[in-house]
């Protein structure tokens, strides 16, 4: 051993240098990093599993596998009319029996996780969410697949939080790049997955939080989309815009957009209250959903499932006139069932539906009033999906960023971004300011138990990465060194702290040969001169960070000062403090 410390001695300077900064150096970044890359290869697979999974069961009910829409238009109409209706009772069967079997409590929603929870979200209790959305969707129910899809990446997020042992913080963060992997996943815009996490649920695009979640969506798009071989999402053609002139009749359409969306939230939650008025076991509340979905669909099967490709007719000029009229109509009352009756999946893909149609409706009667001075109508349908989602959701950045990764087409920003922003103010206007997510965001749970915790670093303490004795060589210590960054070694005896080491530090010593492989580390570590104890404010130890200027501090015990209880890293501690800045408890 003696010869193989020796040897790395010997290394060039600048060699050396480098492994250091690759083994010791930026502790908490190459954590996060490694484990943000998983979270975003493991939330693609679960997305691939959950759409393979659609496919399956529409293949059961349709015999084939070419797009629900597709499907329902060549079934017999009794056939469209009972497909719904027979998934909407498997849904509900699925949650009402399994759920009570497996699940000790209900899922939480990946945004309660992150906001209010401690970052757990129950496994056993997601499948079977998942498993109902599957029996919905599958089955032509008008609802969206991400938002399984997003509480899977979720989920896995926080699974791989928990083998890590994350303290809150970090495992609400690991959860939230599970959301962003999701969304990635679902809709092949990674930007758009990463902003859309960091504007609606943690309100911040601090670095701190917002890289994680960009390599998490990032890892996903590019497994999902490189190494899979999914296309995207949309078949979206090229559209031309005629001038600048026409920019104001964008932002026309963001004012009517923002207005219009307000009523679509308020229907949805007249279905809900409708739904709930009945008083019906869940397995047939869902069915009811069903039967009016596939009562819809005898006349426009249109409405089966989140409309994918009927988004792709109306930007090809395919749909329009009063039939794109009747479908949306039929789209809106198909959603506000299949969500009302308390199907699980997401509202974000219906939308994005809505939007088209009515930007695609808005921009025909132009064009046939102004046809020398307007775009075809596929411009407004484009316009029209990302300010009716800027309406609905108040994500104006998030809306743009998606419209701009789905088309690659820069021309499109400007009128964009009028009719988002646009959107995004008249419909504040209304309900109060709240948007589609706003029951999520603001649960009844929100002054639970991990309120007082995040009060204190209590919650922040993890185990420490590495400890030893003061009568162990430097060539022991370097032996035994864990296969991770590590930016401290503590010096223990028994349990009692006595003295800390640096790696890095080390390292260059017997670079320079100030010290040798046999040096015993009391005879080199330094004494501990500030240490954090569980019960301290977040503000007093941040102080301490600060005055240390240290990546990591360990934490001792109250009753007996030098008990080693583990460590808190700086980036946790951000964490916390940024979440109690944003949301304070």
């Amino acid at each position: 051993m003696h010869g193989q410390v020796r040897d790395i001695v010997r290394v060039p300077l600048s060699l050396l240098t480098r492994l250091r900064l690759i083994l010791f150096g930026h502790e908490d970044l190459a954590g996060i990093v490694f484990w943000s890359a998983l979270i975003g290869v493991t939330g693609a697979l679960c997305s691939v599993a959950f759409r393979e999974g659609i496919r399956l069961l529409e293949l059961l009910f349709t015999g084939q596998t070419q797009g629900l829409v597709h499907g329902a238009a060549g079934l017999a109409w009794w056939h469209r009319a009972i497909v719904p209706v027979v998934g909407g009772l498997l849904a509900g069967l699925v949650l009402h029996f399994l759920g009570r079997a497996l699940s000790s409590a209900h899922a939480v929603d990946y945004m309660e996780a992150v906001l209010v929870g401690d970052g757990r979200i129950r496994f056993r209790a997601t499948l079977v969410n998942a498993l109902s959305s599957l029996f919905t969707i599958g089955s032509g129910g008008s609802i969206g697949r991400e938002g399984a899809m997003v509480q899977l990446a979720a989920m896995m997020g926080s699974r791989l939080g928990l083998l890590a042992h994350a303290p809150i913080p970090r495992l609400r963060l690991m959860v939230a790049c599970g959301g962003a992997a999701g969304i990635a996943a679902a809709y092949n815009a990674p930007i758009s997955g990463a902003l859309f996490v960091a504007e609606i649920i943690l309100g911040s695009i601090a670095m701190e939080s917002f890289g994680p979640l960009v390599v998490a969506s990032v890892t996903s798009s590019a497994t999902i989309h490189q190494l899979l071989g999914y296309g995207p999402v949309y078949d979206v053609p090229q559209v031309q815009f005629v001038s600048n002139y026409e920019l104001i009749f964008y932002v026309v359409l963001g004012v009517i957009l923002g207005h219009l969306a307000p009523p679509f939230l308020a229907i949805l939650d007249l279905a809900r209250a409708a739904f709930a008025r009945l008083r019906l076991p869940l397995y047939w509340q869902l069915a009811a959903g069903g039967a009016v979905v596939g009562a819809i669909s005898i006349f426009v099967p249109q409405v089966w499932g989140n409309g994918y490709s009927v988004v792709g007719t109306i930007l090809r000029g395919q749909l329009a006139g009063l039939w794109l009229l009747a479908v949306l109509a039929a789209k809106v009352l198909a959603t506000s069932a299949t969500v009302g009756s308390r199907a699980v999946g997401g509202v974000f893909t219906p939308t994005l539906f809505i939007g088209c149609a009515l930007g695609a409706l808005y921009g025909e009667l132009l064009h046939q009033a102004l046809p020398s001075f307007t775009s075809v109508p596929a411009a407004y349908a484009l316009i029209g999906m990302g300010g009716f989602l800027a309406a609905t959701t108040h994500a104006p950045l998030t809306s743009i960023l998606m419209l701009f990764e789905m088309t690659a087409d820069y021309e499109i920003v400007l009128p964009l971004m009028l009719a988002c922003v646009v959107a995004h103010f008249t419909a504040k206007v209304y309900r109060r300011g709240e948007s589609i997510y706003h029951a999520s965001l603001v649960p009844a749970c929100g002054h639970g138990e991990d309120d007082w915790r995040l009060r204190t670093i209590s919650a922040l303490v993890k185990p420490v990465a590495a400890v030893t004795s003061p009568d162990a060589t430097l060539e022991n210590l370097l032996a035994q060194l864990p296969k991770r960054p590590v930016s401290r070694v503590y010096v223990i005896e028994g349990n009692k702290l006595l003295a800390w080491l640096d790696p890095r530090e080390l390292l260059t010593r017997l670079e320079k040969r100030e010290l040798t492989p046999g040096t015993r580390v009391g005879a080199v570590a330094h004494p501990v001169v500030f240490a954090l104890t569980p019960e301290l404010p977040l503000s007093a130890a941040l102080e301490g960070f600060l005055r240390e200027q240290a990546a990591t501090l360990p934490v001792v015990s109250d009753q007996w000062r030098n008990a080693l209880l583990g460590e808190v890293s700086r980036a946790d501690l951000l964490l916390a403090i940024q979440d109690r800045m944003t949301y304070p408890k």
